[in-house]
């Protein structure tokens, strides 16, 4: 049924929006046992109404999957940055698994796969593979490396990165007693 929430009303200048109550009464229950206040649509059909109402069960169970079996509670880090890699990492295998479990049948055998594995193009080179270029690519390159980069410092001079020789760091001595 429809109503309105009526809580401090006598504070507000308008009445609220009408809501949906939506009460679950199972057979054999002396009272209800859940209740729910839904601002969807008047014209909502009853089956999607309830539909939502239960989803929300749902989503709080996948909450507790993603932290207790992937891994989502275990973060340690400091930073938004490595929080949303891990959130993310987790939230990709969370739905792995459960595009898994839509493949095992509730009772006998595995099927076969059901998604077809592509073949790997014969000129592809993973990256990092010691076959890749370890060149930058033109295409992608704004700025062409080779470029000389005199607009920067006419008059510079080249200097070597690396020590000529090797020194022996000089170390001190402490004597205990």
């Amino acid at each position: 049924m429809r109503v309105r929430a009526a809580h401090r009303d006598y504070w507000q200048a308008t009445r609220r929006l009408e809501e949906w109550l939506l009460i679950e009464w199972p057979k054999g229950e002396d009272q209800p046992t859940k209740y729910w206040l839904s601002t969807l649509p008047d014209d909502v059909a009853f089956r999607t109404l309830v539909e939502t109402a239960k989803l929300r069960w749902r989503i709080e169970r996948d909450y507790q999957e993603l932290k207790q079996e992937v891994g989502l509670g275990h973060f340690e880090g400091r930073g938004w940055r490595g929080f949303h890699h891990h959130a993310t990492m987790c939230i990709a295998a969370y739905g792995f698994l459960i595009s898994e479990r839509e493949t095992i049948p509730p009772s006998g055998a595995r099927r076969d796969r059901p998604i077809p594995l592509d073949r790997v193009p014969a000129d592809y080179r993973p990256r990092g593979s010691a076959a890749a270029d370890p060149t930058s690519h033109s295409k992608f390159d704004r700025d062409d490396a080779t470029a000389a980069r005199t607009w920067a410092r006419p008059n510079a001079v080249e200097m070597s990165l690396l020590c000529d020789q090797v020194r022996p760091l000089h170390r001190s001595s402490f004597v205990t007693q």
